[in-house]
């Protein structure tokens, strides 16, 4: 009797710090970099764009949630502290556009380019507000 009880302690405290463990390395855990990750679709800025206005509940079907590669013109580039940076793509007199926000390892690349110029990016399709949101953008070379 004293073995299964002086066992069972062991097993349990062992339990216990491999769950502590594995709760702290997911509560830690980064978000993927979308470098590496194959995108589902393929599309165009003005596509994805007209896409959300014809028929919003079926774009969120298809595009919410789901790694997306949108090509398209540079309409602007707002640069916040060098840590927040966001591309608008389309064109500059169109009223939505889609909106990428870069990840933050990868502002560094956004310098190369300028508005006018045409890009490719990878980003998380978040929704459409006034403009189709894409999150955790990287550009795709």
């Amino acid at each position: 009797m004293k073995y299964k009880k002086k066992y069972g302690w062991l097993i349990l405290l062992a339990i216990v710090i491999i769950a502590g463990l594995y709760a702290y390395r997911e509560y830690n855990r980064k978000p993927a970099d979308l470098s590496t990750v194959d995108s589902q679709i393929k599309i165009s800025a003005d596509g994805l764009v007209i896409k959300f206005e014809k028929d919003e509940q079926k774009a969120n079907l298809l595009y919410l949630g789901k790694p997306i590669e949108v090509t398209g013109l540079i309409a602007e580039i707002n640069n916040q502290q060098d840590t927040l940076v966001t591309i608008a793509l389309g064109k500059k007199e169109d009223m939505h556009k889609v909106s990428c926000l870069l990840d933050a390892n990868h502002t560094n690349e956004i310098k190369r380019y300028k508005v006018g110029d045409n890009i490719m990016l990878r980003g998380i399709c978040n929704g459409y507000l006034l403009d189709v949101e894409l999150n955790r953008c990287v550009i795709i070379k």
